[in-house]
């Protein structure tokens, strides 16, 4: 929308967890209104069971840009902050499981925040 406000009809997503941001020792506002934008508009898509769509971005966290990493299916949305748009999703999803593999090129990721956006809310 080109007034920063939400489509009409659009449901409000549902936050499943958030950490603190250890940058800004505070939820990420940056990355709440990302994951709001995007299960708004998700939610006037219809997806089927096997949507998945996955990407990066680089938010504005007061004075710094912050590169986060995201994901969402019809189970919901996930927004993983400060992490570099190289890292694959599967590694943020199971960081256990990246390290087991031999030769990984992806090390274990710590990200600086991480936010879940709750099912039911994307079709």
């Amino acid at each position: 929308m080109a007034d920063g406000g939400s489509p009409p009809g659009a449901r409000p997503f549902r936050v499943l967890g958030c950490s603190t941001c250890r940058h800004a020792d505070a939820p990420c506002r940056p990355g709440l209104a990302f994951l709001n934008r995007l299960c708004q508009a998700l939610a006037l898509a219809p997806v089927g069971a096997d949507f998945d769509i996955s990407g990066s971005a680089s938010l504005c966290c007061g004075t710094r840009l912050c590169p986060v990493v995201w994901c969402a299916t019809p189970e919901g949305a996930r927004l993983w902050g400060d992490v570099p748009p190289e890292v694959p999703v599967a590694a943020l999803l199971d960081p256990e499981q990246s390290e087991a593999l031999p030769g990984s090129l992806h090390p274990p990721v710590r990200a600086a925040a991480e936010i879940t956006a709750g099912p039911g809310l994307l079709h």
